[in-house]
């Protein structure tokens, strides 16, 4: 499952998932269209994602939609 599946799974837009998360919204944005690759993005900020959406960071690794 994709960052931007999961987003939508747990009922956050883009700016609620970076209030919570404290990942910029731009970023989120940025790997969920591909322009970042999740494989390469810093582990603090995979695992802050995955903190706030209460997933592995390994379930984030799937590509962008």
């Amino acid at each position: 499952m994709s960052l931007k599946s999961k987003r939508k799974e747990a009922g956050f837009t883009l700016q609620g998932l970076a209030a919570v998360s404290g990942v910029n919204y731009m970023k989120i944005h940025q790997i969920e269209k591909g322009k970042i690759d999740v494989r390469h993005i810093w582990l603090d900020t995979a695992l802050k994602l995955s903190w706030a959406l209460d997933c592995e960071p390994k379930d984030l690794l799937d590509k962008a939609e």
